[in-house]
């Protein structure tokens, strides 16, 4: 019986694209694929399309995207009392982020997390372009668009209830970037993402990074640590730091051992 529903699950890193397609009804097997890439959002965007158009498919088909390093970029968003609403927070998180980033930020669309009244807020912000392009691809491929997700808001509500240190830094590493979210005194501190080590995170690579990341984007080094990683833990030998494996980015990515690349029709 072909199943009537799919779940795809899509992710758009820095020089991959992957897609894992789970039929909900009936049940059946994930098909994962995965497709290199130049770095560029137009080839993401494409392979991303041929996987599509590759992937099985049902009648009443569902895609959610999951964007890593570089198409998201963060920012933690000091309290401001006079803003009130929430076209008052997005213009500051444009003005905050065009100085952060050292760009021009009109085309951006940001999304800003809910929190506590007066305390500081996650921002995340993606190229309106490739956001609008990304929605036109669902609609041609008949898929309901059910998130466009940045990977680090994906990874923070999924392990949120295990965070138990009230000073920590979040670790999430990508295949070629890492991302450091830094919490203090229950409010975001500072984030920022780096290029991940030549030779992977190691034990001291991890400590470095760490250190790094602090002075670039917080008010502490932190002694706690969370890190998300499709990597096993790393060991660790620096007793500045305690570190814990949350586990993997996404279920549909932890399960996976190999990722198979379309074939070619000759």
């Amino acid at each position: 019986m072909s199943p009537l529903s799919i779940d795809h699950h899509g992710w758009l890193l820095r020089s991959q694209v992957l897609l894992a397609s789970r039929p909900r009804w009936p049940r059946g097997p994930v098909v994962r694929r995965a497709e290199l890439i130049d770095g560029t959002a137009d080839t993401a965007v494409l392979r991303l399309q041929q996987l599509l158009a590759d992937a099985p498919s049902g009648r009443f088909d569902t895609l959610t995207l999951h964007l890593g390093a570089p198409w998201v970029r963060y920012s933690v968003l000091p309290w401001q009392d006079n803003l009130k609403r929430d076209a008052d927070w997005q213009g500051y998180a444009r003005v905050l982020m065009a100085s952060q980033f050292n760009v021009a930020t009109d085309t951006w669309r940001v999304a800003i997390e809910d929190g506590s009244y007066g305390a500081p807020r996650l921002a995340a912000a993606v190229d309106q372009g490739l956001y609008q392009t990304l929605i036109e691809l669902a609609r041609t491929r008949r898929c309901k668009l059910q998130a466009v997700a940045p990977l680090l808001t994906d990874v923070t509500n999924r392990y949120r209830s295990d965070f138990k240190s009230r000073e920590f830094a979040l670790i999430l590493a990508e295949h070629e970037h890492v991302t450091c979210l830094f919490r203090k005194q229950r409010s975001w501190r500072g984030v920022v993402t780096l290029p991940a080590p030549a030779g992977g995170l190691s034990g001291a690579s991890l400590a470095s990074l760490v250190r790094d990341a602090a002075m670039l984007a917080s008010d502490f080094v932190p002694h706690d640590l969370y890190l998300a990683s499709t990597q096993a833990p790393v060991e660790h030998h620096d007793e500045s730091f305690d570190v814990e494996w949350l586990g993997g980015l996404h279920p549909l990515l932890d399960a996976a051992r190999e990722w198979a690349r379309p074939e070619v029709s000759a």
